[in-house]
């Protein structure tokens, strides 16, 4: 197919693949580094995020129209001020293998001194992520190709 400006495709593409590598990649950054240098601290998963109008918790996220779909669980947890906190995971859930169920009790980090920025350590926040940067690295490496491309 024969495009007008394959430099400016490759270009857009460029920059939405970095985009997408860097705001997947920044979750993933603190997933793996808030243990380290956070309080962690136990939670439990208390609901689900819908996403329609805005983040809000619902406690029943089955329906016929995302019966396979991923759930973002809302958890809750007391910080090292014993405060009650409830925040919801960033993670993309693609998989319905990988869902969480209310009541599970998981493991949260966050930065000292900021508990609403907690983030789930677990295994199943991975692969939403992974899958989500490949996205991005598939995007780069068209891009490249159409910015790379010399019109013949």
């Amino acid at each position: 197919m024969k495009t007008n400006n394959p430099k400016i495709i490759g270009l857009v593409l460029l920059i939405i693949g970095l985009g997408v590598i860097w705001f997947w990649g920044s979750i993933l950054y603190q997933i793996s580094s808030l243990p380290i240098t956070g309080t962690t601290t136990d939670a439990k998963v208390i609901g689900y995020k819908v996403s329609s109008n805005g983040a809000r918790m619902v406690r029943n996220a089955t329906s016929i129209k995302n019966f396979a779909s991923g759930r973002s669980p809302f958890f809750e947890f007391v910080s090292d001020k014993n405060e009650i906190i409830k925040n919801y995971s960033n993670a993309p859930q693609i998989f319905v293998l990988f869902n969480y169920e209310i009541g599970e009790k998981i493991t949260v980090a966050y930065p000292n001194n900021e508990p609403q920025k907690a983030v789930i350590i677990n295994w199943k926040e991975f692969p939403g992520l992974l899958f989500m940067m490949l996205f991005g690295l598939l995007m780069l490496i068209v891009g490249k190709s159409y910015f790379l491309n010399t019109p013949k």
